[in-house]
């Protein structure tokens, strides 16, 4: 279960259907090492939210955290708030558009 803690989000709305609080997944590599977010997944079976850098698969660096920790990390997830669930936005940089399609997993 994640902390209570308080948000800044300097002054913006919060632009998500979810609750700030929402349990979302990352990486260790999000967190610790700054990688920049590239690829966000919306599951189609429970909405939760997958916000990642795409360096890496592993277990031991899954995260859990709330959507509006990631939201203070970086802003621009506001432009992808409205992803529909079963859906994933990815991008090649930070700043770069956001482009979006249905989940391949969630095609089956």
């Amino acid at each position: 279960m994640i902390e209570p803690h308080v948000h800044d989000f300097e002054g913006r709305p919060w632009p998500f259907k979810d609750d700030q609080f929402a349990d979302a997944l990352t990486t260790i590599r999000v967190l610790e090492d700054e990688e920049p977010i590239l690829l966000v997944s919306h599951d189609a079976d429970d909405g939760m939210w997958q916000v990642l850098c795409g360096t890496t698969n592993e277990p031991d660096d899954g995260r859990l955290t709330c959507l509006g920790c990631l939201l203070e990390l970086d802003p621009t997830l506001a432009e992808i708030a409205d992803l529909p669930r079963g859906w994933e936005a990815y991008r090649d940089v930070v700043g770069g558009e956001w482009h979006r399609e249905p989940s391949p997993a969630d095609e089956e």
